[in-house]
C-alpha cells in the first residue's frame, strides 16, 4: 500500500465575518459570513457520473472510500489513501443500493474485494487478508454481487465466507479459517459473539457459535442474537419434519439448551433483550400454546386444525402506514417484562396479558402493545363496537373511533396520542388532557422532546397550511419541512430538538405567505437564498445549531444564520455526513473542481 501526499494534504482557511469570497467559493451567497477556520482534506475525485456503489462513506460519517481508475485498473481510496491495484473492484453487497466497501458501524475499519485475475481477495483495513474465491473454486465474478462482510458495532471483529471448491466453504473470523461446510448461512455478529448456520457432509445443519459447532439438526431457522451477543436462540426440526400424528421433533435452542419437542413451532421466533424468547408451539395435534421464557401459557392459543394464537398489530389498522408489523409478544426493553393478546374461548373477545395477569377490559381486538422505555408502564390500544380506547396502566381512557399514534415520552413518564373523533375531528391528547387543536383538522409529527419534558405536533388549519403547536400554545407559523435525503430513504422529522430537548428548530414561513421560509430556532428565524433546508444539526450542548442549504449556485451550510463556504456540491450518502462532531466543530464533505473534500468548520 502506497500512501500518496497529495491526496492527504490538508488546506487551511480563515473565514473573518467580513470575508466575501474564499478559495472554495465560486461565489459567495448573499446573507451574513460565518466567522470560522476551515479545514479541507482533500479524500479524491468526486467521480461525476459514476455509480453511487463507488463512493461509501461510514455509518458514522468519519470515514469515507472512493473506488477510482488507476490506469486501466482501479483502488479504493479510504480516506485519501490508496489500496492494493486490482483488476475491478466489484460490488458485494446486494441492498436496496448495491455498495463495493463497507465499514464498521463505529471504530473505522473496512473490507471489500478486489479481483486480480481469477481471484477475488478480501482487502481488511486497506491490506490484502484472504483470498475468498478463485476461477478453480468454482465461483465467478459475477458472484462476487451478494457477498459481505460482517463487523461488530465497535469494530473489534470481522467475519467474512470464503470459498475453496463447489460446495466447500469456509468462515474467515479475525483471519483465522473454520473448517469447510457444504454451506454457511444466517450469519450474525454482535458484541463479541460470532454465531452463523452451516451444513456439515452429511447434510446436517449445525449452529456454529465462535467456532463451536453444536448438535445437527434437518433444518435450522430464526437464529438470533441479543444486540450484546451474550445470548442466541434459534428453531430446530430433527430428520422427518414433525405435525398432526407424527413424532414430535421441534425444538427451540436458547444458549444451547433444548426446549422439550414438540410437534411443530409456528411464526418464528422473538427474542427479548435480555435472551429470553417467545414462540407458537404445537403441544399436540391441534392444540398450542405461546411459550415465553420456557413456560407454557395454558388458554393463550384456541383450538384449530392447526394452532392459532392472536397476533397483534404494532400499529391499528387504518394508521396510514402500511400493513402493520405482526408479533405475538411485547416484551419490555428490559426484557423481564411481556405482554400478548389471549383469546377468550368460548366466549367472544380478546384480553391483554401482562406477565401472566389480566390487564383492562375485554376487546374485539388489541393493538400497540407497548412498555415505556423505562419498563415501567404499559399500554395498549383496544377496539369493541362502540369505539377505540386507549389502555395506559390498566385504565381505560376515552374513546374515538381510531387512535393511529400512541408514544410515551423518551423517560416514560408522560404519554401522549393522537385521536378522531366524528364529534370533534382530530385531537391530542398528552397525560389525559386534550390539547387545543384550532381546527380539528388532522394532525401530524407528534413528537416529545428527548427529555421528555416538551410535546409538539402539527395541525392542520386550510389545505395548505400546518400550523405548530409547541406545549399547547399555537405558533403562527406554516410549517415547512427539512428536505428528504432520497438515496438513502431519510426523512427528518418536521420538528427538530436538541439533544438535551431545550431547543427547537423546524422550517416555516409566515401563515399568509407573506415572506419566505426559513428556519427558526427557538424562534430566532433564520433566512437564507433559497428556502431549502436539510441536515439539521445541533452542536451536543445546544448552542449552535447548523443546517445544509443550496444558493442555486452551489451548497453551503448556514450555522446561527451565518453562510459558510460555498462548494459545487455535497456528499449526501449518510445522516452523519453533514453534522457537528463536538460543540465548536461541524463537518461535511465538499465537492469543488472535481474533487472531494472533508471540511470542518471550527467556529469561533
Amino acid at each position: 500500500m502506497q500512501a500518496r501526499p497529495s491526496i492527504c494534504t490538508k488546506i487551511l482557511v480563515i473565514l473573518a465575518a467580513t470575508t466575501a469570497v474564499t478559495p472554495s467559493q465560486a461565489q459567495t451567497p448573499a446573507g451574513p459570513a460565518l466567522n470560522a477556520k476551515v479545514q479541507e482534506t482533500l479524500m479524491g475525485p468526486s467521480l461525476t457520473g459514476s455509480a453511487p456503489s463507488q463512493i461509501v462513506m461510514s455509518e458514522d460519517g468519519e470515514h469515507l472510500a472512493i473506488v477510482t481508475a488507476k490506469g486501466s485498473r482501479q483502488v479504493v481510496l479510504l480516506d485519501g489513501v490508496e489500496g492494493p491495484v486490482f483488476d475491478e473492484i466489484p460490488d458485494i453487497v446486494l441492498r436496496p443500493v448495491a455498495i463495493a466497501v463497507q465499514f464498521s458501524p463505529t471504530g473505522g475499519r473496512s473490507a471489500y474485494l478486489g479481483r486480480r485475475g481469477g481471484d477475488l481477495i478480501a482487502v481488511v483495513d486497506g491490506k490484502e487478508a484472504v483470498t475468498v474465491a478463485s476461477s478453480q473454486s468454482g465461483m465467478t465474478v459475477s458472484g462476487a454481487f451478494g457477498w459481505t462482510f460482517w463487523f461488530n458495532r465497535d469494530g473489534s471483529r470481522v467475519a467474512y465466507a470464503g470459498i475453496s471448491a463447489p460446495q466447500s466453504y469456509t468462515m474467515v473470523a479475525d483471519g483465522v479459517k473454520s473448517p469447510p461446510y457444504r454451506a454457511i448461512t444466517q450469519t450474525l455478529l454482535n458484541g463479541k459473539r460470532l454465531v452463523y448456520v452451516a451444513q456439515t457432509a452429511d447434510q446436517q445443519w449445525h449452529v456454529v457459535v465462535d467456532g463451536k459447532p453444536g448438535p445437527g439438526y434437518a433444518s435450522i431457522t430464526s437464529l438470533k442474537l441479543t444486540p450484546d451477543g451474550a445470548h442466541y436462540a434459534y428453531l430446530a426440526n430433527r430428520t422427518g419434519g414433525g405435525g398432526p400424528g407424527l413424532p414430535m421433533l421441534a425444538v427451540a435452542v436458547v444458549d444451547g439448551v433444548e426446549s422439550k419437542a414438540y410437534h411443530r413451532i409456528d411464526g418464528g421466533l422473538e427474542q427479548a433483550a435480555d435472551g429470553r424468547v417467545a414462540y407458537v408451539a404445537a403441544t399436540k395435534p391441534g392444540e398450542g400454546h405461546l411459550i415465553v421464557g420456557g413456560q407454557e401459557l395454558p388458554g393463550s392459543c384456541g383450538p384449530a386444525p392447526l394452532v392459532t394464537c392472536v397476533p397483534f398489530g404494532t400499529r391499528p389498522p387504518g394508521s396510514g402506514a402500511g400493513p402493520s408489523p405482526q408479533a405475538f409478544v411485547a416484551f419490555s426493553p428490559d426484557g423481564k417484562g411481556f405482554a400478548y393478546v389471549q383469546t377468550n374461548r368460548p366466549n367472544p373477545g380478546v384480553t391483554v396479558m401482562v406477565n401472566g395477569k389480566s390487564m383492562g377490559p375485554t376487546y374485539t381486538q388489541a393493538h400497540q402493545l407497548s412498555f415505556s422505555p423505562d419498563g415501567s408502564r404499559f399500554a395498549y390500544v383496544g377496539t369493541s363496537p362502540s369505539g377505540t380506547f386507549p389502555v395506559v396502566d390498566g385504565e381505560e381512557l376515552s374513546g374515538y373511533s381510531s387512535i393511529p399514534d400512541f408514544q410515551f415520552s423518551p423517560d416514560g413518564k408522560r404519554y401522549a396520542f393522537v385521536g378522531y373523533s366524528s364529534t370533534k375531528g382530530w385531537s391530542v391528547v398528552v397525560d389525559g388532557k386534550e390539547q387545543p387543536n384550532p381546527t380539528g383538522r388532522e394532525v401530524a409529527s407528534l413528537r416529545f422532546s428527548p427529555d421528555g419534558k416538551h410535546v409538539v405536533f402539527a395541525a392542520q388549519v386550510n389545505v395548505r397550511a400546518h400550523q405548530p403547536i409547541v406545549d399547547g400554545v399555537a405558533l403562527p407559523h406554516n410549517l415547512g419541512n427539512f428536505v428528504p435525503i432520497p438515496r438513502i430513504n431519510t426523512m427528518f422529522p418536521q420538528f427538530y430538538y436538541s439533544q438535551d430537548g431545550t431547543h427547537l428548530a423546524y422550517v416555516a414561513n409566515n401563515m399568509d405567505g407573506t415572506n419566505k421560509g426559513a428556519v427558526y430556532v427557538d424562534g430566532a428565524r433564520y433566512e437564507a437564498p433559497i428556502a431549502n433546508f436539510t441536515f439539521p444539526s445541533f452542536s451536543p450542548d445546544g448552542k449552535h445549531f447548523a443546517t445544509v442549504i443550496t444558493t442555486g449556485a452551489g451548497w453551503t451550510v448556514m450555522v446561527d444564520g451565518k453562510l459558510g463556504p460555498l462548494y459545487q456540491d455535497m456528499l449526501r450518502t449518510s445522516i452523519a455526513s453533514c453534522r457537528f462532531v463536538n460543540d465548536r466543530t461541524f463537518r461535511f464533505y465538499g465537492i469543488k473542481a472535481g474533487q472531494i473534500y472533508r471540511v470542518t468548520l471550527d467556529i469561533s
